[in-house]
């Protein structure tokens, strides 16, 4: 029995249009062994710090309006012209006035960050980066709403390689250190920016609607705080680190989170940008509610594979990529990437909250695990360094699944298979502590019991019939559909 064809759609649509977001965070991850064997420690600490700010003010930056923006297009009321100009206009101007407040107090951020006097002008170059980047997001977003497949991903591997290319060039040849990083991804965004306001000027503008931005941000406004959770988590406990700990032990916390963060890159914000325009358009019927239902199995296979791939293989890598002094993050690895598998869960659990126009109590959940994430690191951290800090983002990203799953179950009540998902997680942590223990005995043999464990888990999902031949046909489809579009690009 194949696959269902929503899923396959969703499959196409994550990988497709997940492309940009899974580009920018694997420029950052590639640039590790350029700035970790050509920058110092301490200054690695202060650019983790500046990542932060950047992805939160990023965050921040749309207020939620893009989110909006879907839930409105199909609405007759306004043209879809008049939607996007509307947000796309609003968002620009708050922004411009909102960052340059913020820049009149860059001596006062660069002082909080550890910055020495000539650096502390970085911090206008990374609010203007927001602005360069805020233009972009909103051209992706609609060339994805018009199914612009091929723009889409032109626009967004070259904007990949080309950061790449130049801040490699700008560390190694010209020693720029962190003047380097930051100034290539200016360099690269401040041409993709005109190119997007010509674009977007040219085709897509017409007279926006106050009451209709009006709308949008009452729509979209609460969403604001669930998009801030990971940032914020993040920021946090590299701003607790900064309390307690030093410069380097945010620098090798840093790295150990871009390893345990793949999980994120690669399959929950890909599923993210794939999933909310579906949950939009195809609605909670009782015929979707069981497509969700597959959609979140699938995500709990392919997100426990990730999980073993990512925890038990990514040790001997930190040691090629990195110097030894990073080393000693290896353990924080296997939590953040579970943290980051718990954290997928939570946007299959918002669909009836979204469709009932009951965002405001998503908002609500998100800033009761933001605050609880405070009180975590403020114990875990002070009292357990970096592991703490590690805990207390999985306990976080725990806390925020169950309470919207909580939070939509009574709005709509859905049926997600939970008994079979809990046996999946509970074999995939089984495996994981046997492996561990395995590893540590045969030591050279760590890659391939680390493989052989990964294949183990999936006979022992065939054997106990969690994984039926419809789910194999599924996946088996699924890779040839990506195959397709690997070949397309």
């Amino acid at each position: 029995m194949p696959i269902r064809p929503q899923v396959k759609q969703l499959g196409t649509n994550s990988a497709i249009y997940g492309l940009g977001n899974l580009l920018n965070k694997l420029a950052a991850f590639l640039l590790i062994p350029v700035y970790t064997k050509n920058i110092s420690i301490s200054d690695v600490g202060i650019f983790a710090l500046f990542e932060m700010m950047e992805i939160i003010l990023l965050t921040l930056a749309p207020l939620g309006i893009m989110r909006a923006m879907w839930r409105f297009f199909p609405d007759k009321t306004y043209s879809q012209k008049t939607i996007f100009s509307s947000a796309y206009t609003g968002i620009i101007l708050i922004n411009i006035v909102a960052l340059a407040a913020i820049g009149s107090f860059y001596k006062q951020i660069g002082i909080l960050f550890g910055l020495e006097i000539n650096q502390m002008i970085m911090v206008l170059v990374i609010l203007l980066n927001i602005i360069l980047a805020l233009s972009t997001n909103f051209l992706l977003s609609i060339w994805q709403y018009h199914q612009k497949a091929s723009q889409y991903i032109i626009l967004t591997v070259l904007q990949f390689i080309s950061i790449l290319i130049l801040s490699s060039f700008f560390v190694i040849y010209y020693d720029m250190g962190l003047w380097g990083l930051l100034l290539g991804k200016t360099f690269v965004l401040g041409i993709i920016f005109i190119f997007s306001l010509f674009l977007i000027t040219k085709k897509y503008m017409v007279m926006p609607s106050y009451v209709l931005w009006t709308k949008l941000l009452k729509y979209g406004a609460p969403f604001i705080f669930l998009s801030l959770v990971a940032p914020i988590l993040t920021l946090s406990s590299r701003l607790f680190l900064r309390l307690f700990m030093s410069l380097d032990d945010i620098a090798v916390y840093f790295i150990a989170f871009k390893f345990g963060m793949l999980i994120n890159m690669f399959l929950v914000v890909p599923l993210q940008r794939g999933l909310i325009p579906m949950i939009y358009s195809a609605g909670i019927e009782q015929k979707s509610k069981i497509i969700y239902q597959d959609m979140l199995f699938y995500y709990s296979i392919i997100g426990s594979i990730m999980f073993l791939g990512i925890s038990l293989l990514t040790k001997p890598i930190l040691g090629i990529i990195t110097n030894p002094n990073y080393l000693i993050g290896a353990g924080l690895i296997p939590i953040v990437a579970f943290a980051y598998y718990l954290a997928g869960f939570q946007h299959f659990f918002t669909a009836s909250a979204a469709i009932h126009n009951k965002t405001g109590r998503i908002a609500i959940a998100s800033i009761f695990t933001i605050l609880t994430n405070f009180g975590l690191n403020l114990i875990l951290i002070k009292n357990y360094g970096i592991n703490g800090a590690a805990w207390a983002t999985l306990i976080s990203y725990f806390i925020l699944s169950l309470s919207i799953y909580v939070i939509s179950y009574r709005l709509e009540q859905f049926d997600w298979g939970f008994k079979r998902l809990i046996k999946v997680i509970s074999i995939t942590l089984i495996i994981y502590i046997c492996t561990t223990i395995l590893n540590e005995i045969y030591q050279n043999l760590n890659i391939l019991i680390s493989l052989l464990s990964i294949i183990i888990f999936i006979v022992i999902l065939k054997i106990t019939q969690i994984l039926g031949d419809r789910e194999i046909n599924g996946i088996k489809s699924i890779i040839s559909k990506l195959g397709e579009i690997s070949k397309r690009k």
